[in-house]
């Protein structure tokens, strides 16, 4: 596990270092770092519910990690809106930063289970 989060950390530190620094906006910025913790977060969630159910039978990993996973799915879609309604951002550069994350993320997570089941 400690592998992944520092894979994690480095393959989203390069954007995130270009988002930040390049761009001068502060709204723009608030929405990329809000963006980044955002998918941050619900990929350490999907991680810690991956770890909880791979040494269980096949019925209950599908229940654990696919059930966490609808949660994560209505949970982000939650807090987007949440933070789209209420919060002062830039919309268009925290969707493009939720979005750039989110697919760096989902192929690191998909890495590490595809790490975890080759090592059986």
């Amino acid at each position: 596990m400690n592998k992944v989060l520092k894979e994690l950390l480095v393959f989203n530190l390069f954007p995130f270092l270009i988002g930040f620094f390049v761009v001068t906006d502060f709204s723009i910025r608030k929405s990329i770092v809000i963006g980044w913790l955002i998918v941050f977060v619900n990929i350490v969630i999907g991680l810690i519910a991956f770890n909880l159910s791979k040494d269980k039978e096949n019925k209950s990993f599908l229940k654990i990690y696919f059930g966490g996973m609808i949660i994560r799915l209505l949970l982000l879609l939650m807090i987007i809106f949440i933070t789209l309604k209420f919060i002062g951002i830039n919309p268009i550069s925290f969707l493009f930063s939720l979005f750039i994350f989110y697919v760096i993320n989902q192929i690191i997570e998909l890495r590490y289970i595809i790490r975890s089941f080759s090592k059986k």
